[in-house]
Parts: structure tokens; C-alpha cells; sequence
């Protein structure tokens, strides 16, 4: 029994499927199926973006919901360009960027990304999970840090 709004948007989808043998569309004139396809469109967008965690991912991927491109490159979208600049910063810098003293702006939103990303407001996904390997391995390596 679904129990949450996605679990009944789901559900919704998979019996729109069942009973037309299609997916829907976003050109129709009928308001529900209209829906259906932007509710689908933006959890594909949510999967190759990394925003989608692994448990619904792995949901839609078994209801054959998403493409072998979806399935195989998630790591597009804004919070993995980040991932990708923590990481340069560190490669390059020696240690983490400086929430309390940074060197420039830049540096500064680096650090209050990663504070957001820690503060617990932020959804489990892939990008946080790359985030907190990043930040382990800095741990490990004993660089100096300060977030």
C-alpha cells in the first residue's frame, strides 16, 4: 500500500502504464496523464543530477522506468560540479576550503556549501556521499582543515 506522495505517484504511473501501454505524455490535453509525465520527467532529472537516492532509484530503475543513459551517468548537475571543485581545492590547496578564514569569494561559498551539505538539512545522495569520501580521505591524510 503506497504511502507517501511519491510511492502514490508511483503507483499512479505504473497503473497509467499498465492499463495504456505507454508512458505518458507531457502533449496531452488531459490534465491527469499531463502530470504523470512531468512527475516522471522530474524524477529522471533527479537521477542524472545525483539528487535521487539509491533506495527510489533502484525503484525505478526495477519498474523500467529509466534509460541505460539515465542509469549509467549520474553524475551531472550542480551538486556534483561542486563535488568536483571541493575536490580540485583540496588537490590543489593541500586542505579543505576555510569557512572561518577564506583566501577569496570563491573559496568562501566552497566552505558554506559543505557546511550546508553537513548541517543534516541535506538530502542522502550520491554527491554527499562522494562529498563525505572527499572529506574522510582529507581526515585521513591529516590535512589541516577547517569547515
Amino acid at each position: 500500500m503506497p504511502t507517501t506522495s511519491w510511492d502514490l505517484r508511483l503507483h499512479a504511473l505504473t497503473a497509467f502504464m499498465d492499463a495504456e501501454g505507454r508512458e505518458p505524455s507531457t502533449r496531452s490535453a488531459i490534465a491527469g496523464e499531463h502530470r504523470l509525465a512531468l512527475w516522471l520527467d522530474e524524477q529522471r532529472k533527479s537521477v542524472r543530477a545525483g539528487r535521487m537516492g539509491p533506495a527510489r532509484r533502484e525503484i525505478l530503475q526495477q519498474a523500467g522506468l529509466l534509460t541505460a543513459d539515465e542509469i549509467g551517468s549520474p553524475r551531472t548537475g550542480t551538486a556534483w560540479l561542486r563535488v568536483a571543485s571541493v575536490a580540485e581545492f583540496v588537490e590543489e590547496e593541500g586542505r579543505l576550503p576555510s569557512f572561518v578564514a577564506p583566501a577569496t569569494a570563491g573559496e568562501k561559498r566552497l566552505a558554506d556549501w559543505i557546511h550546508v551539505q553537513l548541517s543534516g538539512r541535506a538530502a542522502e545522495t550520491e554527491p554527499l556521499r562522494a562529498l563525505r569520501a572527499i572529506l574522510d580521505a582529507v581526515a585521513v591524510d591529516g590535512l589541516a582543515h577547517t569547515v
